[in-house]
């Protein structure tokens, strides 16, 4: 397997210990201009940002996360109806995340549209070598300022986790964050790590990057935000994806308006130690 071997343990539910411990896992942040409404091109970029993050790691790259809506486009408005796809189903965008899942033996969590019914919604989904793992629907949708999403999108009430080979992973989407009961239900639901895939534009970016260490704190979980960069139509967006631990402490940053990637090691074998220092977790629990 792609973690260290000495002393790797594999339980019978799948997970993977290290020294006795939760093992390493290897991640890594894609940001990049997207192609407004082409999922062709964005599936290209895609695989560009992946191949240069495995060119940056030593070891093979278990998760590489995409900000909100990559594979479309996040300000197509009229158009996200052209794009969205019944999930999980042989439809363009998730063909085409699972042949680079499989070519490259990787996970990719990615922003994409869904059509339930007659309703889109603004997801995520996780789509490893073996195919469909889950997804996740937006549960607050910001309407003000530049975005109108509660005119396009319907509101999901879930907050799953996902297990994987490496971890336990819960996703929330941009504006999900600024609600702490998203963060600590995933936390509870068992998440070692959190994914906030964004479009968070320039005017919103110090708010992102003063909650994001606040909800690792309060989670006692690492924390990963992958965030959209470049223009699309009326708004620009800086990325400044960045990777945190359960102190709030910085592990991995990419500059503001730059394109490329981020890879990291995340030592899932501390977050024992991380919730028996400050046992957010379990005095939570308590009050269920």
């Amino acid at each position: 397997h792609r973690f260290r071997t000495q002393g790797l343990l594999k339980l019978s539910n799948g997970t993977y210990y290290y020294g006795g411990q939760m093992g390493r896992m290897h991640l890594a942040l894609g940001q990049a201009p997207i192609a407004l409404g082409d999922i062709d091109k964005n599936l290209e970029i895609m695989e560009n940002l992946i191949t240069e993050a495995q060119d940056k790691c030593d070891a093979e790259i278990d998760l590489i996360a995409f900000p909100e809506l990559f594979i479309t486009g996040y300000n197509l408005r009229d158009d996200y109806n052209k794009v969205a796809e019944k999930i999980p189903s042989q439809s363009k965008a998730q063909i085409g995340i699972a042949k680079l899942a499989k070519k490259y033996n990787v996970h990719i969590a990615t922003g994409i549209v869904e059509k339930v019914g007659k309703t889109l919604f603004n997801s995520a989904i996780v789509i490893g070598p073996k195919g469909y793992i889950g997804h996740y629907q937006k549960q607050f949708l910001p309407n003000f300022g530049p975005f109108e999403e509660k005119m396009f999108f319907g509101e999901g009430n879930q907050t799953p986790v996902f297990d994987t080979p490496f971890g336990k992973i819960g996703i929330q989407i941009c504006y999900d964050i600024f609600f702490p009961e998203t963060s600590t239900g995933l936390a509870l639901n068992g998440a070692d790590l959190i994914l906030n895939l964004s479009a968070s534009p320039t005017t919103s970016r110090p708010l992102f990057h003063r909650v994001l260490p606040a909800r690792a704190i309060e989670t006692t979980c690492f924390y990963a935000y992958s965030n959209n960069v470049g223009t699309q139509g009326s708004l620009t967006f800086a990325g400044e994806s960045v990777v945190v631990d359960p102190r709030g402490k910085t592990i991995a940053e990419i500059p503001s308006f730059e394109e490329g990637v981020l890879v990291c090691e995340i030592p899932l074998e501390q977050l024992t130690n991380f919730r028996k220092a400050r046992p957010v977790l379990r005095d939570s629990k308590k009050k269920q």
